[in-house]
């Protein structure tokens, strides 16, 4: 893999991976990495609006939200069977191996199936050329390679020392760069993205980075090309970095509006703590956000709604959940 797609880690790209590392700590204490489900409904919508957009589909967030209720869109017939092979692939994304070829032969025939292509979830044997500009093509690897660079690349998931994240982001590089498909490459490589970053943590089930990638469009054609040209990923990986850490961030400035009230933060502690008894000091570190005066109203008043149990004096106390 490294041979293949070179990527210099910089200081500014270490930088990027701390910060996404941090958000996710703060999410995690936050939401215990799983958004409520309102929010990951929203984020669904837009992570397929944002795949399928980014190939050109028009189809809005509200339109592929009709779509997936069945209703009817004025939209082509192809777009919307573009949107529903998404929600079908996307709805079942914890069943792919990430380490596995065949099984993103699966995914691809998931999202291609219907006729979006002739023969989804096979590896292309013939050549094909893609648009770098309006006047201007780039031949990708030779049919012949395809099988074998596939194979590196998956190689690379597999025996790499690198995180999961850098992982996540070389291999889509790498697989839009040998379009090992003859359609449908760039929306695969997005949904594999997602699918490995779910290894790092399971936030990224919920995330909506294609969405993110989507509202900068231009500049991930170009960084891709600028990649090419340079023969290094680094500038791509920045970008993609860049795009991870902007969906975390939206993630916990919607979260901390969602949480910042006494119901919903003792309905997060609830399922954080379940049977097991815990401190006030205990439920500062899940918030940690929150003041100790906010702390103790709290569970004051989930003593007082019967929500929580009390024993011990102010100093010894400890708190459960009554169970209903």
């Amino acid at each position: 893999m490294s041979e293949l797609f070179p990527c210099t880690i910089s200081q500014p790209i270490i930088a990027s991976m701390m910060e996404i590392a941090g958000l996710v700590g703060k999410v995690e204490g936050l939401a215990l990495a799983k958004p409520s489900p309102k929010l990951r409904h929203n984020n669904r919508l837009r992570t397929i609006r944002g795949s399928v957009g980014i190939e050109g589909n028009s189809c809005s967030v509200a339109q592929v939200e009709a779509i997936a209720a069945g209703k009817p869109v004025p939209v082509s017939e192809l777009e919307q069977l573009e949107v529903r092979n998404a929600l079908d692939a996307y709805a079942v994304l914890r069943s792919f191996d990430p380490f596995s070829l065949d099984s993103l032969l699966s995914a691809h025939a998931q999202l291609m199936k219907d006729g979006l292509l002739i023969n989804p979830g096979r590896l292309r044997e013939s050549p094909v050329e893609v648009y770098i500009t309006e006047n201007r093509t780039r031949p990708m690897p030779h049919q012949d390679k395809v099988p074998g660079m596939t194979e590196q690349l998956f190689r690379y998931l597999c025996d790499s020392d690198d995180s999961v994240l850098m992982k996540s982001v070389r291999f889509h590089f790498g697989f839009v760069n040998i379009h090992p498909f003859a359609d449908g490459n760039g929306r695969t490589a997005r949904l594999w993205q997602t699918r490995l970053l779910m290894e790092y943590h399971p936030i990224f089930e919920y995330l909506d980075v294609e969405s993110m990638i989507f509202e900068h469009r231009p500049e991930y054609y170009a960084r891709i090309r600028e990649a090419q040209e340079a023969a290094d990923s680094a500038c791509f990986a920045s970008f993609i970095l860049e795009q991870i850490h902007a969906s975390l961030s939206r993630l916990w400035k919607a979260d901390w509006s969602v949480a910042n009230t006494v119901e919903e933060r003792l309905r997060i502690a609830r399922e954080h703590f379940k049977t097991e008894t815990f401190s006030r000091r205990q439920y500062l570190q899940l918030f940690k956000t929150i003041s100790p005066v906010t702390a103790s109203r709290d569970l004051k008043w989930g003593v007082d709604t019967s929500a929580l149990a009390r024993t011990g004096d102010r100093r010894t106390a400890v708190y459960g959940f009554v169970k209903f």
